[in-house]
């Protein structure tokens, strides 16, 4: 592999870490947090030579830091938390516990995006300081650091993070399958006519952060954490597939009038909703021994969900 496949492969196994560890987050799985803590221990002991160790320093769920090594003096909090407050409230107990007398340097890792800080540098006047520009590192800053490796230090990150980050071709899973059998069973159902207090323009930022505001997390979170694996099927087959124009057209129209009584009959609640017309495709697709993937179907509705072919905006509702 050349660089730019290394770099690339490095890039979707680590952006398929954070949507996992976000994921977790939600729904209050919080063992995720300490397998990413021995992951990151393996992998930047790999990457940049440190000799990090998992360690419990304060007390529990008040920790000042993860990872340590003591003989270059270095100290590294993982969190998927990237607001200030995690920050000051690491580098105050990175303080309290006079950590300083072991580490010279203090660094935040974010599995996910750094923000835009007010503040460059917590302590100093004579209190131990900690440059929030060089040693808080989101995923891009963590990115830009391997970017400077040795070639065949990337080829040893790249295979450590296939080995340790468990994710499935496309090809080899059934997502090419499932996907054509969805389009075609849905474009061939019945249609009716559409409703004429349906808006057939579409209004994705109205629906998802105004109409359904209370599920916006929720139906975002959905979105981009399936998107990272069968995204780049899904176009694929939407590009391949042999479908005409009026064959779209007519699975637009039902799906359009299907999803409006589906989210009608469970009370406005888009997440049941969702979740009613995933397991009627599933029923529709055949008697599941071809081994459909539940959750390529699911990403497809969602998608279709965002151009607002699925539960459509009213008219009435934009007067």
């Amino acid at each position: 592999m050349n660089r730019k496949s290394l770099l690339d492969g490095i890039i979707h196994y680590l952006s398929i870490l954070r949507v996992s560890v976000e994921l977790h987050n939600s729904l209050n799985h919080q063992d995720i947090n300490v397998v990413s803590e021995n992951f990151f221990r393996d992998f930047l002991n790999l990457a940049f030579g440190y000799g990090l160790k998992n360690i419990n320093i304060v007390e529990k769920n008040a920790r000042a830091i993860d990872l340590g090594d003591e003989a270059q003096r270095i100290a590294i909090q993982v969190t998927s938390t990237s607001g200030i407050a995690k920050i000051k409230h690491t580098h105050a107990g990175f303080v309290a516990g006079a950590l300083d007398g072991k580490y010279d340097r203090l660094v935040v890792l974010i599995i996910g995006e750094k923000k835009l800080y007010k503040q460059d540098i917590l302590g100093g006047d004579g209190v131990f300081a900690m440059s929030i520009k060089d040693d808080v590192w989101g995923l891009e800053e963590l990115l830009a650091r391997i970017d400077d490796l040795r070639p065949e230090k990337l080829v040893e990150c790249f295979n450590y993070l296939n080995a340790g980050i468990s994710t499935r071709q496309p090809r080899e899973a059934n997502e090419v399958l499932t996907l054509l059998r969805l389009i075609e069973v849905l474009s061939e159902s019945e249609v009716g006519i559409t409703a004429d207090d349906i808006r057939v323009d579409p209004d994705p930022d109205g629906k998802i952060n105004a109409r359904f505001a209370d599920h916006a997390d929720f139906l975002k979170r959905q979105f981009t954490g399936l998107h990272v694996i069968y995204g780049a099927t899904l176009a694929e087959v939407s590009n391949q597939a042999d479908i005409g124009h009026g064959r779209m057209l007519k699975l637009q129209i039902y799906l359009t009038n299907w999803s409006d009584r589906i989210l009608q009959e469970c009370s406005g609640d888009p997440e049941l909703a969702l979740e009613t017309m995933v397991t009627r495709v599933m029923e529709k697709m055949g008697d599941g021994t071809a081994g459909f993937d539940e959750s390529a179907v699911r990403f497809y509705l969602i998608d279709q969900l965002i151009r607002c072919n699925v539960f459509p905006n009213k008219r009435a509702a934009h007067v």
